[in-house]
């Protein structure tokens, strides 16, 4: 082991000279003892050792004063709470300290164990380089840095290691730059730059302004020369024009294609960029163009696209054609299988169409819901149950890690209390998964219980993933405003999981995740008086305004759901963009969405709908409105 440093004393002298009966372990006295050491405060938290989150306030303490701190302490604390994320946290600490003093050996390497944040995995393989372990550390560590994202601090002296060894050619340093520039992080690609020559900088500097200034970008004279860098400069100009106007991008790029000497993947690069531009804004010769691109070139989003557009021409065959063309996991899934299964019923394949819906139709989905639909079948899908886990409830319930999260969370220390949630969660199986969502959907934390579901993948575990909160809220501004309940409870479901504190990077608030503008708009047409922030929030005041603002979508799109709830995700506004040119079926009018998030949005609420109206029904299958029915066709009027 490292050689351990003077153990400090400043953490054993405040512990000793406490006194226990200075307070009492109450969650008031944490909060506030918490608060105080987050702000850099000396305080004496002995007195609340007792509590279930006292680990937090040493913690805190630790990281204060990580200078002063011993390794032994720290060795302490990394094995008396090592059930915590907090142990890992301050294990990444440690290892940062032995990496900067020299500490290494094979204990190290064991104690440090095989980390997973991108901190303490650059910490790691410091390490596995200084102990000899060279050449495999160098692969991982070029995979690490090879990102279009910045990295931490932690990972600098890794990153020297590359540059040391020679590990970083100026084609790396290309590639790189490319993947910074793609996800907008242009100060990133500038500081990569810097590797390469003053030309090369010079031309990356193009490369950046044509993120903003594309059409001027591509008269710059850096651009003269043909090479395979200014290739993917234009590349980049050509796509940020075409999000604005695919003509003059198409037009530039028949100019440029005289000028540089494209190979077929970067001209099937360009050409789908541009069709897929098309796509989106519905130009129907943007199936054509997309068809025309070699198949070779053809990624996934141009197939998917070419299916919409096929779709939305009634075009089944380019349809079919597309989807057999898709990656086999691609095609099983149950949107694939979906539309490929109409495409052959298209084609007078029945028995084949038949086998298709009949494999989609135990998932509680909207394409799985529309698969009983055609083959008339009952939505068996709604009947499946959770194994009996009332067991592990209990035994999950003793686990001081769960214990912890339960606490944390009614503290409203949410992303915490989630953390050591899933860090106890970490190697369960799925019964335990489900026992877990099931305690939190106990204990009122529906966000958590949903969360949980989802990393277990259990997409069917209908009574866990849809909750039933606010019910009588939810019943009665249905009755009161003339909504379906079903469709509320939707719009919660997707909107917040249940969650009524979450606001939204957009400042969307609240259940129903109401952006204030919003949220003003219906206050006043509901002849209330002006609303606080915090009354947004409030439950039954937010179901109100949300329910509200439904039942207007609802009133000017002539009671259409698929309308109404792409409206309540994206605005009515952008209703008229999207609008058919003729009465179209809504199934493929919303396959046809162009925001994903929008299209995912209007399947998930339909599809919940249709599992709330069952369980508003008392679980009776029967009585639930089959959802081919609720989706009435999509008429041009409707949308302009």
């Amino acid at each position: 082991m490292p050689i351990l440093r003077t153990i400090s004393l400043g953490l054993a002298l405040l512990l000793s000279t406490l006194n226990p009966a200075q307070a009492t372990s109450t969650d008031t006295e944490f909060e506030t003892a918490y608060a105080q050491l987050k702000a850099g405060k000396a305080l004496n938290f002995r007195a609340l050792e007792d509590h279930i989150l006292y680990l937090y306030l040493e913690y805190e303490y630790l990281t204060n004063n990580l200078s002063s701190t011993s390794t032994k302490t720290m060795l302490r604390f990394i094995d008396t709470y090592a059930d915590s994320p907090l142990s890992d946290n301050l294990r990444t600490q440690l290892v940062k300290r032995y990496n900067k003093e020299k500490q290494w050996d094979e204990t190290f390497l064991q104690f440090s164990g095989t980390p997973s944040s991108i901190k303490a995995r650059c910490l790691h393989l410091e390490a596995r380089i200084q102990l000899g372990d060279v050449g495999k550390a160098l692969f991982e560590a070029k995979a690490l840095w090879m990102s279009g994202r910045d990295r931490p601090s932690e990972c600098d002296g890794l990153f020297a290691k590359l540059t040391q060894y020679k590990q970083l050619a100026p084609s790396d340093y290309w590639q790189r730059i490319g993947l910074a520039i793609d996800r907008g992080a242009t100060s990133l690609a500038k500081s990569l730059s810097r590797k390469l020559s003053r030309s090369d900088q010079q031309l990356t500097k193009v490369w950046i302004s044509a993120r903003s200034r594309p059409e001027k970008a591509l008269r710059s004279a850096r651009l003269k020369k043909d090479s395979a860098h200014a290739q993917d400069v234009v590349a980049y100009a050509l796509k940020r024009i075409a999000r604005k106007n695919t003509d003059s991008a198409r037009a530039k790029f028949n100019k440029a294609s005289r000028k540089y000497d494209f190979d077929i993947a970067k001209k099937s690069e360009i050409s789908r960029y541009i069709a897929i531009r098309d796509a989106l804004d519905h130009k129907p010769s943007a199936l054509m163009s997309l068809t025309a691109v070699p198949v070779e070139h053809q990624n996934m989003q141009a197939k998917e696209w070419i299916v919409r557009m096929a779709l939305r021409q009634g075009n089944w065959n380019a349809a079919l054609n597309a989807i057999n063309s898709m990656p086999a996991d691609k095609q099983d899934s149950t949107t694939w299988k979906y539309w490929k299964a109409r495409c052959l019923e298209a084609a007078n394949k029945p028995a084949d169409a038949k086998r298709l819906y009949q494999s989609i139709t135990d998932s509680a989905s909207f394409y799985g819901f529309l698969a009983a639909d055609q083959l008339n079948q009952p939505y068996k899908m709604l009947g499946h149950r959770h194994p009996a886990l009332q067991q592990i409830v209990e035994a999950l319930s003793d686990k001081k890690g769960i214990q912890r999260a339960l606490a944390l969370l009614s503290l409203n220390m949410k992303s915490k209390g989630r953390a050591e949630w899933f860090h106890s969660l970490d190697a369960a199986n799925t019964n335990q998964m489900l026992a877990a969502s099931k305690l939190a959907q106990a204990k009122g934390f529906h966000f958590t219980s949903i969360l949980t579901l989802s990393k277990a993948k259990a997409w069917n575990q209908i009574e866990l993933r849809f909750p039933m909160a606010y019910e009588s809220t939810v019943r009665f501004e249905a009755n009161q405003q003339g909504v379906s309940p079903a469709l509320i409870y939707g719009v919660i479901r997707r909107e917040s999981a249940f969650d009524p504190n979450i606001v939204s990077s957009a400042k969307a608030q609240g259940l129903m995740q109401l952006i204030p503008p919003t949220a003003k708009q219906v206050t006043r047409g509901l002849g209330l008086k002006p609303l606080s922030r915090k009354q947004i929030f409030e439950p039954e005041t937010n179901i109100k305004l949300g329910t509200a603002y439904l039942n207007t979508l609802l009133k000017r799109f002539e009671q259409n759901y698929a309308l109404a709830t792409a409206s309540y995700n994206a605005g009515p506004h952008r209703m008229p963009r999207w609008a058919p040119d003729y009465n179209m079926e809504a199934a493929r009018w919303v396959e046809s969405i162009p925001y994903n998030e929008t299209r995912n949005y209007v399947q998930a609420v339909l599809a919940y709908m249709t599992i709330y109206e069952y369980k508003l029904n008392g679980n009776n299958e029967p009585n639930v409105t089959r959802l081919s029915r609720r989706l009435s066709p999509i008429k041009p009027s409707y949308a302009r």
